[in-house]
């Protein structure tokens, strides 16, 4: 029988409100005087750029962007698990469609949740336990296939409410419910009921601006997993708009569109996924936190890495 605990977390939820009732017309509107003031840009005019915003309001995703500066655990796990071929999308609007299949920093998300769910997979053995963290839905771990081992036993943290309903929802679809605990709490104080042999985090500290705090959060996963246990977590790289060290690796047509998506992000949603780090200053924090034998894997366009550690097996 599934055990879901719903600890209270004494944290706030970085990557959007979630106490807010949407006001679309009001929230367009902040927009455009926002946009008006700042004036035009090298490329794209005032007009064009509240165009852009207003046909952001014609479709879901759009709306809750320009509501949220963020996304929640449905839009995340929406945009990871789409595919073009087997989803209609609902608008017909174009930029909806460029967004969830064209824009680089979505095609490497999308990546990014491939790799993850292929290393889990290969790790997977009998009498496992495993931990995501923040969870959303969870389908990093719940869309694994669990046919050949036995006694795998899951767990998943948020301090979202509606993603641990969501991901409870998940693992029914999945028959996963019998072995999955479900805990509301804070990842920076994060207590597991075990400790876990692996742990995934994607998506939290790339709204975290403090690099102390990103360490602490590094050392809290750290701490819950078993000696010899393994992180499984990524990071954004910076664009080359914004440093010399940027990695990017993009093709042609991704480049044309880099304009159009740092428009799109930092200037009409002013998206609060802005915190980038780079290959070193990630390696430096998990040392710091007490991991080695760290490796990455870097999506193609090696915009949202993800990097493999693992915990000392004389740590406490």
């Amino acid at each position: 029988m599934k055990n879901t605990s719903l600890y209270s977390g004494q944290g706030k939820l970085l990557s959007h409100q979630l106490h807010k009732k949407d006001d679309l017309d009001i929230t367009l509107n902040s927009v455009k005087i926002r946009l008006q003031e700042a004036g035009d840009l090298p490329g794209a005019t005032v007009e064009e750029q509240i165009a852009i915003a207003e046909d952001l309001s014609t479709f879901d995703l759009g709306r809750f962007l320009l509501a949220h500066r963020g996304l929640n655990a449905y839009w995340t796990h929406h945009l990871v698990t789409y595919s073009s071929g087997s989803v209609t999308l609902p608008s017909h609007s174009d930029l909806e469609r460029l967004i969830y299949e064209r824009l680089p920093a979505v095609l490497a998300t999308r990546e990014r949740f491939s790799i993850f769910r292929q290393q889990l997979q290969s790790q997977l053995h009998d009498g496992m336990v495993l931990a995501s963290v923040p969870c959303g839905l969870m389908g990093d771990l719940l869309l694994l296939d669990y046919s050949h081992h036995q006694n795998v036993r899951l767990i998943g943290v948020d301090l979202d409410y509606q993603a641990l309903e969501a991901a409870d929802s998940l693992a029914r679809q999945q028959h996963c419910d019998n072995h999955i605990t479900l805990l509301q709490s804070d990842a920076w104080s994060l207590q597991l009921p075990e400790p876990v042999d692996i742990l995934t985090s994607n998506g939290l500290n790339v709204y975290e601006q403090d690099d102390e705090r990103v360490t602490n959060l590094y050392r809290a996963f750290n701490h819950a997993l078993k000696p010899g246990g393994i992180l499984i977590t990524s990071f954004l790289t910076p664009p080359p708009v914004l440093s010399s060290e940027s990695t990017w690796k993009v093709t042609e047509e991704e480049q044309r569109l880099l304009p159009l998506q740092h428009l799109l992000f930092s200037r009409i949603l002013e998206a609060k996924w802005t915190a980038f780090r780079t290959h070193r200053q990630t390696q430096r924090q998990l040392e710091n936190a007490g991991f080695h034998d760290i490796r990455f894997i870097d999506d193609r366009m090696s915009i949202y890495p993800t990097v493999i550690a693992r915990k000392t097996e004389s740590a406490a």
